[in-house]
């Protein structure tokens, strides 16, 4: 029985520098997820929590974690220029606290993302692929709403958010402290505003 729920969406885009794929997550990327996850430094900007610089994860959570996602999303694995780099998803929204936020008749989305190759951040690649996953999500499958999350820290992370139109709407704190950041940013975008930019 798989691990992870796969699906049969490949997305393609980028530059002519940097070519960007987006293969479905499956089973045979697991000894990748095992490398990203068992590295203090990726973990360090995809999750929250206490200052822990030596966090890892064992097979098994990695099992636990890319296992339940994927039952309500689409995950991916990045390719860039034929090289697989990191994974993202594309989430149906799993917080309580943010779903009480919209009418239940709302589609609403988080986007995940992590970069486990070192050498290819700080090269706007992030930037792409997300832009890619917007697209997905409100071209693709007509979501209604976009809400992601960025702990204070990562500036980079807030950038992106903005560059794309996404505006925040809640700020709260981390707690207990200490943590890597005081503040979780809650950023959205709404489909009405997407279409809106995409006719600019």
């Amino acid at each position: 029985m798989s691990i992870i729920k796969t699906h049969g969406n490949t997305l393609c885009g980028g530059t002519d520098e940097y070519k960007i794929v987006l293969r479905p997550l499956c089973d045979e990327h697991l000894p990748l997820l095992y490398k990203w996850n068992a590295d203090p430094e990726v973990l360090y900007w995809t999750e929250s929590g206490v200052s822990d610089t030596s966090l890892t994860y064992e097979p098994d959570t990695v099992h636990d974690i890319y296992g339940g996602v994927s039952q309500n999303a689409f995950c991916f694995l990045i390719e860039v220029n034929g090289v697989p780099i990191g994974e993202c998803w594309l989430q149906k929204m799993n917080m309580p606290n943010v779903k009480a936020m919209y009418p239940e008749t709302l589609d609403v989305r988080r986007i995940d993302m992590s970069i486990g190759e070192k050498d290819y951040r700080n090269k706007g690649i992030g930037t792409h692929f997300i832009g890619m996953l917007i697209d997905f999500a409100f071209n693709d499958e007509k979501a209604d709403v976009l809400h992601c999350f960025n702990d204070d820290y990562n500036i980079r992370s807030r950038r992106m958010w903005e560059k794309y139109g996404f505006t925040q709407v809640l700020k709260e704190p981390l707690e207990p402290q200490p943590q890597k950041g005081k503040w979780q940013y809650h950023y959205r975008l709404t489909r009405q505003e997407f279409v809106e930019r995409q006719g600019e």
